[in-house]
């Protein structure tokens, strides 16, 4: 007798289904996450989990592609050859497998999966007789039509809760808060709202956070998010976006994967549209730690954003911050946070936390509730063998003398080496110590210690400030020491390496972390990690060598670009350039005069932009940099076509052209020319460099640099009016773009999708593309490219009052940059608007 088929069988006989897609640009749902789960009926979560081995294998393969129905791109997946042969393979095998069927009339009979069309009152797909099989291989077909199998494998919202708990501590009990509790679940049901929950360390926040999570249990989508101070936006963006696509929804993570520094108000925006549709709660803990502001001003965004919708959405946030960190009405009035403070524990509740106690005297009793002002962790600590019976001025002088003091010298070894390091970690970390890690139970008993997982383990935050107050300097840089000799033994990681940056400079081994800095850290910030900033900050520079500050100075300004801080970029860079010229690095030394330049562009300043890439050259052509120097030519030839002069821009352009060579590392500086030469009318000069390009990068391991060729190629068919060929290659460029997270090349390449698209009638998905650039641009402060796309909607919005905002807007844009012969193009647009035409 043939066993059911298993998930992994049925995923192949659903993908066989839909073999034929395998070169598509479009594909159907079914070949998308959830519409795979659908079929096989799982959670859209367990995919990933479930296709490994098939993709391991070389079974499947997984691409970003335009899945019918749904407006953003999603991961789809696809058979290969031998794939195909696999589960042709095992539906000879499983065309056997023998089931009960009852049919429409209640007649049962037994059939099997090969011949059950025989049977049945409609067609079925194998796939789809499986998945509503019982436990006992009965298919009642009663109940089942052609509309709701096909609507069962349509959904698009996934019906499982997802709950992501993160370091949620475990809670060992709770006492009063009742009252607090139930007012925070009331104002959650009623209505979509955003909560702030002020108190002092240790007053119960993260306990009572862990409480309303309880309550909501298997009632909504839950995410706990605790805050880090060394964290930026990243980590909770990515924790979000995890959560986000557990549930059914990749947008957030799209949008992440496109754009390195996310725009507060877009990623707000995008969130709320996200959690739409669904029951959700999330709780954020410790949100005084964060110094993100792009983080900081998202929450408040968000928080303006649930305001009137319809759905269960709670956001909750925890904080020792007494200050209106939230919004608490909008601009009409309207409340949009309530605020509900965390005070300690009334007598009676604090009173059970003693259970320790029988003989306490209301005299002791009053003192204790006074001193420790009703604070759950003092109680608890004085519960777990404080002394009870002592006076003590402060609560400060009191957890010193009487819980501190009494611990063994292996407690305070572990507890120290608990504090210093920054977030929670594994038994494994402490070994590392030599520590004697038994003695973590009895910590964990007495409240000092507390155990996240099953072998990972850290300290509360008032424990640890009361540890590090008191530990001495030699002590704290020794144990530092110990902590980043354990991070450089972990598996490279850009969070591993900050870690060990962060206690190299703590431990004062300053040039050891510049050196990571120097090294590794343009592979950290490419990966959204800009916290790096703040580390670099800390790095005292009295006394470095120009040789070792001009490259960390140079990316600490180049990250400050990023972010948008052109001023303060600007002064790091004046200091770079100073160590640069200073240390003899003149290579470091032309690209800070570029970075120079790019900021004077994007200031509107083009004479500025173009004098620091002149001297730039002049360092470039001295050093025989062929690759600066084709660099530097291509943006003065870009220069001096946003000023119009056309013949200086083709001289700049033709210096490239005398510059390119068989170089690898040309390639980049040919495709960039070939794209401004088609913009300038040269189409068979730009002919030239597109295909040889693309046949260059056609064998390359840098599958970003071909997706830029191939643009190009797209580009070229375009201007020749082949849409189909343009299309195809556009479309190829943008799946590895989309994975690359390169914004620049993604906003480009997809107006250009979107011109073809309009060229050939298609204004409905021009639009949207259109939509999805602009979400992109904004989010990187790409001026220029927001400018063309608004003018872009300007001319393909279907309504004119909608024409006439995008029109303006790329104006106000356009007026900003100073390009006057865009701006008078967009007048030109404006006036056809106006005139209805």
């Amino acid at each position: 007798m043939i066993a059911k088929p298993g998930v992994q069988e049925k995923i192949l006989l659903h993908l066989l289904d839909y073999a034929d897609f395998k070169e598509k640009v479009e594909v159907p749902f079914s070949l998308s996450q959830m519409g795979i789960a659908n079929a096989v009926a799982i959670a859209r979560s367990n995919v990933p989990r479930a296709i490994s081995g098939l993709r391991d294998e070389g079974l499947l393969v997984e691409r970003q592609a335009h899945v019918h129905g749904v407006s953003r791109k999603r991961k789809a997946y696809f058979l290969t050859d031998s794939g195909i042969i696999a589960a042709e393979e095992t539906w000879e095998r499983l065309r056997h497998f023998q089931f009960r069927c009852i049919g429409p009339d209640g007649d049962a009979l037994t059939t099997a999966l090969g011949s059950s069309h025989e049977v049945l009152p409609f067609t079925m797909r194998p796939v789809d007789i499986i998945r509503y099989l019982d436990d006992n291989l009965i298919l009642d077909v009663r109940p089942l039509t052609e509309d709701l199998i096909e609507r069962d494998l349509s959904k698009q919202v996934e019906k499982q809760l997802v709950t992501s708990l993160g370091d949620l501590p475990r809670l060992r009990h709770f006492y009063g808060r009742e009252q607090e509790l139930d007012n925070m679940v009331n104002l959650l049901e009623a209505r979509a709202t955003t909560l702030l929950v002020p108190g002092i360390a240790g007053i119960g926040k993260t306990t009572i956070a862990a409480k309303l999570i309880e309550r909501f249990m298997h009632r909504r989508n839950l995410l706990y998010h605790r805050c880090q101070d060394w964290e930026g936006s990243r980590a909770m963006f990515e924790a979000i976006a995890d959560w986000l696509l557990n549930i059914g929804d990749s947008s957030f993570s799209d949008y992440l994967a496109a754009t390195p520094v996310p725009k507060p108000d877009d990623a707000a925006r995008i969130l709320v549209d996200s959690l739409e549709n669904t029951l959700t709660l999330i709780v954020i803990d410790d949100f005084h730690k964060v110094s993100d502001p792009i983080l900081f001003q998202t929450i408040q965004s968000m928080t303006l954003g649930l305001l009137g919708s319809e759905e269960s959405i709670g956001l909750v946030i925890f904080s020792r911050s007494f200050k209106p960190v939230v919004p608490t009405k909008d601009a009409e009035g309207r409340i949009t946070s309530l605020v509900l403070p965390l005070d300690g524990l009334d007598s009676d509740s604090a009173r059970h936390i003693l259970s320790g106690f029988d003989d306490l005297s209301t005299e002791q009793w009053l003192h204790i509730h006074g001193l420790s002002r009703g604070h759950p962790l003092v109680l608890e600590l004085i519960n777990r063998g404080a002394s009870a019976g002592a006076f003590h001025d402060t609560l400060e002088h009191y957890v010193t003398k009487e819980i501190f003091s009494k611990l063994t010298a292996e407690q305070k070894r572990v507890l120290t080496v608990l504090s210093i390091f920054r977030e929670s970690v594994t038994l494994e970390a402490l070994l590392a110590h030599d520590l004697d890690v038994d003695v973590l139970g009895s910590l964990v008993e007495q409240g000092l210690a507390r155990q996240v997982d099953t072998d990972v383990f850290d300290v509360h935050d008032l424990i640890r400030e009361f540890l590090l107050q008191s530990l001495d300097e030699p002590t704290k840089k020794e144990v530092h020491n110990s902590c980043a000799a354990y991070y450089a033994k972990q598996a490279k990681s850009s969070e591993a390496t900050l870690e060990q940056i962060y206690h190299e400079l703590a431990s004062d081994h300053q040039q050891e972390a510049i050196s990571k800095i120097v090294e590794f850290g343009r592979d950290i910030v490419s990966q959204g990690h800009l916290e790096l900033l703040n580390l670099i900050e800390d790095v005292n520079t009295d006394g470095l060598k120009p040789k070792t500050l001009a490259p960390m100075l140079q990316l600490q300004g180049d990250i400050l670009l990023m972010l948008g801080r052109f001023e303060q970029a600007s002064a790091i860079f004046d200091d770079a350039s100073s160590a640069s010229q200073s240390a003899g690095s003149e290579v470091i030394f032309s690209e800070i005069l570029g970075s120079q330049a790019d900021i004077a562009m994007k200031q509107g300043k083009t004479d500025s932009a173009l004098e620091s890439h002149k001297q730039a050259l002049e360092v470039q052509v001295k050093l025989g940099d062929s690759k600066g120097a084709a660099r530097t030519y291509n943006n003065m030839g870009y220069l001096y076509r946003r000023k119009n002069d056309k013949s200086k821009a083709l001289a700049a352009y033709s210096e490239v052209e005398a510059i390119l060579s068989n170089d690898e590392s040309l390639l980049s500086a040919q495709i960039i020319l070939g794209r401004a030469l088609l913009d300038l009318g040269e189409v068979d000069r730009a002919r030239k460099h597109a295909f040889e390009a693309f046949e260059r990068t056609d064998q390359s391991e840098d599958l970003l640099l071909h997706a830029r060729a191939q643009a190009l190629l797209g580009r070229y068919h375009a201007k020749m009016n082949d849409s189909e060929t343009s299309l195809h290659h556009y479309s190829e460029s943008l799946n590895v773009m989309s994975d690359a997270g390169d914004p620049v090349s993604l906003v480009e390449i997809t107006i250009l999708l979107g011109e073809v698209l309009e060229d050939s009638g298609r204004s409905e998905e021009a639009l949207e593309r259109y939509r999805e650039a602009l979400i992109i641009a904004e989010a990187n402060d790409l001026r220029m490219q927001i400018g063309e796309l608004l003018s872009k909607l300007g001319g393909v919005a279907p309504d004119r009052q909608r024409r006439m905002e995008y029109l303006q807007r790329a104006l106000a844009v356009f007026r900003e940059l100073g390009a006057r012969t865009r701006m008078r193009e967009v007048q030109a647009q404006v006036h056809a608007a106006v005139m209805g035409r």
